[in-house]
């Protein structure tokens, strides 16, 4: 039996990765990097959640307290699943034991959190913010054609991001769900939106807003962002308008997640003629539609291989925290 133990405890210590944070998000995150066959030491300050993950995955995974993960030398690598308003001291810490990191988006609150953390890394360590939109094969084949123009001209796009919870208690529905959509904007254009107008709504908790719509330009691009937890249905979807293209993003469909729709509205140019002979009217235009074929990677695989490839390559990752940042950034002025 104690020899087995010390079996155990040698196998533990010989692990390069932890996780901090066993709930929904923390077990995608586990099951993914034991995909990739690499074994976990876990925490969570809810030890039941850790215990139920332990179970699950069996011999792949050893607790420990989130002191033991930091004092362990053999641990390079922490993924944090945790609350934003938890995350400060967390990495804090980690970056005094000279950890590389990986954080759930928004990583953190407040802008003077992120320059702190910024200051704390003297060692260079990786620190990578889990945007997961940014690692979607479906959102590069988007990226794809909108800089080789395949579109034409963009005039409007409009992002839906809604469902019935989950509920967060200290973030609001933007931190929680439009920095998603934030994140994919910055990714799709390299440029950062300016802010046109907000509407919020606060129903559940005072000062947390449950709905929000938040108007947005990039250039003379317009751009809406709708984002709600108090939804009957689960909407996930974005529309891009150019002048002779229009195509849709459904998450929801399980078939054709992406519709390039050759069809557009235009006025026929009549200025040779006469106003008080003719008026303008609209003539819609309806072309063949299709829907590419696109290879498509679980989104989280491609985003914790990008992070170890980072860690391996001692290489910025394309999320890193001033990516992250830059969204709080826009956040803090809605």
């Amino acid at each position: 039996m104690y020899q087995k133990q010390r079996k155990n405890l040698q196998k533990k210590h010989n692990v390069e990765n932890a996780l901090v944070g066993c709930g929904y998000w923390g077990t995608n995150i586990a099951n993914t990097i034991l995909k990739i066959k690499k074994k976990l030491v876990i925490h969570d300050s809810n030890q039941k959640n850790a215990k139920i993950l332990n179970k699950r995955f069996g011999s792949q995974t050893y607790l420990e307290s989130y002191d033991e993960i930091l004092q362990n030398k053999n641990i390079k690598n922490i993924f944090f699943a945790t609350p934003p308003s938890q995350n400060f001291n967390l990495l804090k810490k980690a970056l005094q034991y000279k950890k590389n990191i990986f954080i759930e988006k928004p990583a953190l609150k407040k802008i003077s959190d992120f320059q702190k953390i910024n200051k704390l890394n003297r060692n260079n360590n990786i620190i990578m913010v889990g945007y997961i939109y940014c690692y979607n094969d479906y959102i590069n084949f988007i990226r794809k054609i909108i800089k080789e123009k395949k579109l034409g001209k963009i005039f409007y796009l409009n992002f839906q991001r809604q469902n019935l919870g989950p509920i967060r208690n200290d973030v609001n529905v933007q931190f929680d769900l439009a920095t998603h959509d934030l994140s994919i904007l910055i990714y799709l254009f390299s440029k950062y939106p300016k802010l046109i107008n907000k509407v919020d709504h606060s129903f559940l908790k005072k000062k947390i807003s449950d709905i929000s719509n938040l108007s947005f330009k990039i250039d003379d691009i317009a751009i809406d962002i709708s984002s709600s937890w108090l939804n009957p249905d689960k909407i996930r979807r974005i529309t891009i308008i150019t002048r002779k293209k229009m195509l849709l993003y459904n998450e929801m469909d399980a078939e054709k997640k992406i519709k390039i729709y050759n069809k557009y509205a235009m006025y026929p140019n009549i200025d040779e003629f006469k106003t008080s002979f003719f008026k303008k009217k609209a003539k819609i235009y309806e072309g063949k539609n299709y829907s590419p074929n696109i290879k498509n990677k679980e989104p989280l695989m491609n985003e914790i291989k990008h992070f170890f490839k980072c860690v391996q390559n001692k290489k910025q990752p394309l999320t890193n925290l001033n990516f992250a940042k830059k969204i709080v950034e826009i956040l803090e002025r809605v």
